[in-house]
């Protein structure tokens, strides 16, 4: 599955750099105030631990996807909203007598801001961001989950000051969460029961990530 997902991303980013060459001859380098730039990536890590007890309950890595949108704020630096959603599944482990897994979205709303560093065609960047992380299992009953988040990722854009250009970038989220929480609750005919009993802890994903950069 490793090798597949692997190939699938190599081949999107070809495609992407492709695109983002080609674009360059017929647009020539000008200044934008906006940027818009859906993404692919990929990431890995997570996991909340039992306050009480060994069990656990680990995402597994997988794909996902969103959008960046930038506002110039001055010739090196941007203001950023990131939205990013992964759908993937979560493996229990001291909870079930099968240790099942979930299905489980990750959805990330985050605001902050970018410096981008001089350059011509290319550019280096860091950006920082908090927000709002949402995690919503596929238990009968269950609703979402809400936890205070950050985000700090650095890369490269290339084809920086034409219309169209390539965003690669890795970032870490962290996501914070509150002391003594009760999560993945849910109520099913009057009943309610809650998963996993969590005190104060880091919840941490790791983004490998490539982007399509849309400028007007």
């Amino acid at each position: 599955m490793t090798l597949r997902v692997s190939a699938v991303g190599f081949r999107v980013m070809i495609l992407l750099i492709s695109m983002a060459y080609s674009a360059t001859a017929a647009a020539q380098s000008q200044s934008f105030k906006f940027e818009i730039t859906p993404f692919v990536s990929y990431l890995i890590g997570g996991s909340f631990e039992e306050k009480d007890g060994d069990g656990r309950v680990d995402l597994n890595d997988s794909n996902a996807a969103g959008f960046v949108f930038n506002i110039e704020a001055n010739p090196n630096g941007q203001y950023e909203f990131l939205y990013a959603r992964q759908s993937t599944d979560a493996t229990t482990q001291g909870f079930f007598v099968n240790d099942p897994t979930i299905d489980l979205d990750v959805e990330y709303f985050q605001f902050g801001g970018t410096y981008l560093f001089d350059g011509d065609r290319t550019r280096p960047f860091i950006a920082l961001t908090l927000g709002v992380t949402e995690f919503d299992p596929a238990l009968a009953g269950a609703g979402s989950e809400h936890f205070f988040s950050a985000s700090l990722g650095g890369g490269v854009q290339i084809n920086a000051k034409s219309r169209v250009g390539i965003r690669l970038e890795a970032r870490v989220y962290t996501t914070f969460v509150d002391d003594n929480s009760s999560i993945f609750c849910s109520s099913v005919n009057g009943s309610g029961a809650c998963l996993i009993h969590v005190d104060a802890t880091v919840l941490s994903q790791w983004e490998a990530r490539a982007g399509l950069v849309f400028r007007f």
